[in-house]
């Protein structure tokens, strides 16, 4: 009974698992549950193309009418900004100062509760609310949410139907479509709305002695129904409302506004009354390309409205997107009529589906493979075993990642098919050792299969724990590239460990069943392989190397020589570092700054032309064209503040590909086939014109990003000029470049004479509000028509013939109080100058950004070469930048800090280089307490740098570049190198316990983990080769598969030569573990 509680108590943690699981029925149990929950989780868990980075961030907008950037900088942006760097979680404050206006954005740091920081920033700027300049008007709070980005846009397009009546159907389906469950923000992009426009005419005007003040005030006492209360009689009650509502545009004509000659003055008499879209200051169009198979419009371009829709937070952006389409088709016949082109132009759930799909379909492949190897290596039985225990692994992986509230995205599944390599180890491990027990003849099966499980559980468990190390500092990495990189280190823990759990309970609960003694054939099994091919050539190679001490210090000298060596080809360029390639999509955008006094029309003619360059392309499907402001937002837009652009002189056009698995070539050269073309006309046209292609990763401002400072912002202004010219313009591959400082731009100045206007009778208040109204257009109301789903507005304004010439502006004139009609030239001066320009900050310093973009090299290479010629070559006004990468500007000096994908570039290998460091200090105290040494630590981790050896020559091979993703493959192997040379050094040890000499216990221990060892190695290659051709993950891919190769081969030797140079000094009789 004593010895039974002996060898109960010697199980250790594996064996009593495998104990109490053996011959359970709770086993089966586990097994069914495990299958349920995963697949109920693969059916609920969310989908979506990437991960979702949580950055709150808001605009905080304020007004102060009359003030000029100088004064909103300094009476605005300042004190905003400085209210709100004190605030907890606050990372960045970008305040732009422009007339009469200024926004600061703050920006909170990753992963902040989103409602809680929109709340205190709410709080905050309220509280201190006192501060706010008199003469301004109340804060605007904005929030910017990446949940506010549509998922999926709706484009309605006709040649028969204008925008005004493309936009009123929109509403109508918009209504219908946001009752979908799931939705959230949903908004029209184009068209006009409807708008009743009263084009005043001035000279009947003037005949008749009316004043805009008396329309505006008519009109107002005039459009207006009240409740005035209610009668009451003994039974009942009855409301009564006063007034009426003007209802229509033949309506508000009849309106009389004055008198004249003792008869009526009707609006219509001294106006042009139109019901229809308002003056177009925006436009959006779409248009078909070559590869178009839908509803094809019959003109190239022609009107449209998009219907923007949003998801809520943690739905599924798969059936959000499916049910908003499939109510669409319900709805189709009735809300739009025959006429009407309805294109998707936008279904991030079906690219997120697309994603999950194929790398699930990766996923099976890689299962597929590794299944055939185990069946080639351990017979169909042992296979049979392993095989089982993947999909178990991989749905409790997936239940665990569901109840977690994690999605399933392409880094879910990447990080899945990284494990896979993996997890097949333990039960490899754990089959392997009962089939040799099993084979040597048992009486006692289950007590035999216990016994081992028990005898490699501390080894394994150490194996697996380390890593699982190597993974979880990852969860540490800073910006925005930790929620993006967050499931990796998430997934292959947990899917680590659950593979322990499995392997020591449901695997030796199959093996029990099916692995039956009688039925075991060593010549064919992982048994006893020392007389193999495989065995025989190692031992034959291990026995010359260590046939003299010569040959062993020359074979880890060539070694060490090659190591070194490596380190050439990136000083060479053979390999180059970048963040993350560039992705291939279906999808980019293209952006058009004009001059800033361009008008619509001409901004216009350019959008037109770049059309026909666009069309052109055999793998355009269709395209949309916005005019006046930016296009329905993007991620990447957002961050990157596109939102905010607007004006005549801005256009977008998003262009959508073919399938990128349908087409031969990538999306980067179909844009890099467009640059010529594009180029030559920004050069015809004097427009800047860029290609936004989506970022494989977090965005960035731009790829290329000079922050600017110093203490003069003129100056600023002109050093970013001379920066562009000189040094982004004439640097190789740096293409789409542009800076923050404006255009000079010409424009009016109306100098009102106090005096003048004030013997006139006429405040300065209201020669503003008429010249707002004659030039800008004022609502001065709404009409209120029956089933209208927006307002429909009331507008007053000139004609735009008359708003032409700075003598239409003199022309205006204007009513005394006595009836007197006086000119405004008469009491203002009119000039004409340069308009202000804007004033930018960040972190309440003044900046000036200079921007560019690579067209297919690495920012790293064009910064260095930037760089070097600043440091030799100061700029033509003379000034020397001070230039750096991390640290803040220096006072009083011109500062050039280097920001954008090169600052996320070097945060991002800081911090994986950080997490790779804290890995290798966490692997070294546990094997330190697991051995009880500290040298052999150190030489069971001497295989992590030989991983170099396949990683660099494997990057320069493939053409790869050594990415962010790359280092995480790096990373990866730190831990399945630790875990080959653990348990290799754990067998020499074992063999030496048993009483063979240190030379024999390293040959056999070397033959006994041979196959083990290649085949984890094989695994892991199989496994990862579906990754290699991934855009992003390639570099992973190659990390993993020539690390592995190069690691593989040499832990087998390097690894046991060390242990025998070291332990034939030390201790060359006794095993070195405590």
């Amino acid at each position: 009974m004593t010895s039974e509680k002996n060898r109960e108590k010697n199980l250790g943690i594996a064996g009593k698992l495998a104990r109490y699981f053996i011959d359970s029925r709770l086993t089966v149990l586990i097994i069914i549950f495990a299958f349920l929950a995963g697949i109920t989780a693969f059916l609920n868990t969310p989908r979506e193309e990437n991960p979702q980075i949580v950055i709150p961030a808001a605009n905080i907008i304020v007004t102060k009418p009359g003030a000029s950037p100088d004064e909103v900088e300094q009476l605005i942006i300042k004190p905003l900004e400085a209210i709100l760097q004190g605030m907890r979680g606050v990372e960045h404050t970008y305040g732009i100062a422009t007339d009469s206006m200024g926004i600061v954005t703050v920006q909170f740091k990753v992963g902040e509760n989103k409602e809680d920081a929109l709340v205190r920033l709410y709080d905050h700027v309220m509280s201190n609310i006192d501060r706010i300049p008199p003469g301004a008007r109340q804060p605007l709070i904005k929030p910017i949410d990446v949940d506010d980005v549509p998922i999926l846009t709706i484009s309605l397009s006709s040649d028969k139907v204008d925008g005004g009546e493309l936009r009123r159907i929109g509403a109508r389906l918009l209504e219908v479509l946001r009752r979908v469950d799931g939705t959230s923000v949903s908004y029209l992009h184009g068209g006009q709305a409807r708008t009743i426009n009263v084009e005043l005419d001035l000279k009947k005007m003037e005949s008749f002695n009316v004043s805009l003040s008396q329309i505006t005030d008519i009109l107002e006492a005039t459009n207006v129904r009240s409740s005035s209360g209610m009668l009451v009689n003994h039974s009942t009650v009855q409301w009564v409302r006063t007034g009426g509502m003007i209802n229509n545009a033949d309506e508000l004509g009849k309106l009389v506004v004055a008198r004249y000659n003792h008869k009526p003055v009707y609006l219509s008499s001294i106006s042009d009354i139109t019901d229809g879209p308002t003056e177009i200051t925006e436009q959006h169009r779409f248009a078909a390309g070559p590869a178009f198979s839908g509803e094809r419009p019959l003109n190239f371009e022609v009107p449209a409205v998009s219907i923007a829709i949003a998801k809520k937070s943690g739905s599924n952006a798969v059936s959000v997107a499916n049910n908003v389409l499939k109510k669409l088709d319900e709805v189709r016949n009735q809300l739009i009529p025959a006429d009407i082109n309805v294109n998707i132009t936008r279904n991030d759930g079906a690219r997120a589906n697309d994603a999950v799909n194929t790398l699930l379909e990766h996923l099976a492949i890689a299962i597929s493979t590794v299944v055939l190897l185990l069946i080639f290596s351990l017979g169909w039985r042992a296979a049979a075993i392993v095989t089982m225990t993947i999909p178990l692994i991989l749905f409790i992986t997936l239940a665990i990642g569901y109840v977690s509230g994690q999605s399933i995205n392409r880094i879910t599944l990447f990080a899945l098919i990284l494990s896979l390599g993996l997890l097949v180890d333990d039960s490899i491990v754990v089959i392997e050792n009962i089939f040799r027990h099993y084979s040597l003849g048992v009486k006692d099966r289950i007590g035999t299969a216990v016994k081992a499980v028990s005898e490699i559980g501390r080894p394994t468990n150490l194996a697996t724990f380390s890593v699982i190390l190597a993974f979880l500092p990852m969860f540490w990495v800073t910006g925005m590239m930790g929620p993006y990189m967050a499931p990796i280190p998430f997934f292959v823990p947990v899917a680590m460990i659950v593979s322990l759990a499995i392997a020591y309970t449901v695997a030796p609960w199959a093996a029990n069943k099916w692995l039956k003694a009688e039925n075991i054939d060593t010549s064919t099994h992982v048994v006893d392989h020392s007389n193999g091919l495989l065995e025989r050539a190692y031992a034959a190679t291990f026995r010359m190397l260590t046939a003299k001490p010569l040959n062993r210090r020359l074979f880890l000298l060539a070694i060490a020589g090659l190591f070194l060596a490596v380190f050439l080809l990136p000083v060479y360029h053979q390999v180059k570092f970048k963040m993350l390639p560039k992705n291939n999509t279906n999808t980019f955008n293209i952006t058009i700054d004009m001059p800033e006094n361009s008008s619509l029309e001409n901004t216009d003619r350019v959008a037109r032309r770049l059309g026909d360059i666009v069309r052109n392309n055999p793998q355009v499907i269709n395209y949309e064209t916005t005019l006046g402001k930016s296009g329905v937002v993007d991620f990447n837009g957002l961050l990157r503040g596109s939102g905010l652009r607007k004006g005549a002189y801005i256009a977008e056009v998003r262009v959508n590909l073919t399938d990128k698995h349908k087409r031969k070539i990538s999306s980067i050269e179909i844009v890099q086939n467009l640059r010529p073309a594009i180029a030559e006309l920004a050069a015809s046209s004097g427009a800047n014109i860029k290609l936004v292609e989506d970022p494989p990763g977090p965005p960035v401002r731009a790829t290329l990003l000079a922050e600017l400072y110093g203490p003069d912002y003129a100056v600023l202004r002109r050093i970013a000029k001379e920066l562009r010219n000189e040094v982004f313009n004439k640097t190789a591959d740096v293409v789409d470049i542009d800076d923050s400082v404006t255009d000079d731009v010409t424009e009016y100045e109306i100098y009102i004479d106090r005096e003048k206007s004030a013997l006139a009778g006429i405040p300065a208040a209201r020669i503003v509000q008429t010249l707002n109204t004659f030039i800008g257009g004022y609502n001065a109301g709404t009409i209120h028509i029956k089933g209208e789903r927006e307002p429909v507005a009331i507008r007053f304004q000139i004609s735009s013939a008359n708003r032409v010439r700075q003598s239409d502006l003199e022309d205006i004139y204007l009513l005394t109080p006595q009836g007197r009609k006086i000119r405004l030239s008469e009491i203002a001066e009119i000039r004409q100058h340069i308009a202000n320009k804007q004033i930018l900050h960040k972190d309440q310093v003044p900046v000036v950004y200079v921007t560019g973009e690579l067209a297919s090299t690495s920012q790293i290479y064009a910064i260095m070469k930037m760089r070097k010629y600043l440091e030799s070559n100061p700029l033509p006004g003379g000034i020397k930048l001070v230039q750096n990468f991390v640290s803040a500007p220096q006072t009083g000096e011109y500062t050039l800090r280097w920001n954008g994908e090169m600052r996320l570039t070097l945060d991002v290998f800081r911090d994986l280089g950080t997490a790779f460091a804290v890995a290798l200090i966490l692997i070294y105290l546990v094997l330190v307490g697991y051995f009880q040494s500290f040298m052999l630590p150190l030489i069971v981790m001497g295989a992590i740098p030989l991983t170099l050896i396949g990683v660099f020559p494997g990057h320069a091979i493939m053409g790869q570049y050594f990415t962010a993703t790359s280092m995480i493959g790096f990373i990866a192997l730190a831990g399945i190198v630790v875990r080959n040379s653990l348990l290799l050094i754990d067998f020499i040890i074992e063999y030496r316990r048993a009483g063979h000499s240190l030379e024999q216990a390293v040959l056999q221990a070397g033959i006994t983990r041979l196959r083990p060892i290649l085949l984890t190695a094989i695994s892991i290659i199989l496994a990862t080769t579906v990754m290699i051709l991934d855009p992003v993950f390639g570099g992973l891919a190659v990390s993993l598969i020539f690390g592995t190769l190069a690691s593989t081969i040499l832990t087998l030797f390097v690894i046991p030569l060390i242990y025998l140079g070291y332990c034939s000094r030390v201790s060359p009789e006794k095993p070195l573990r405590g």
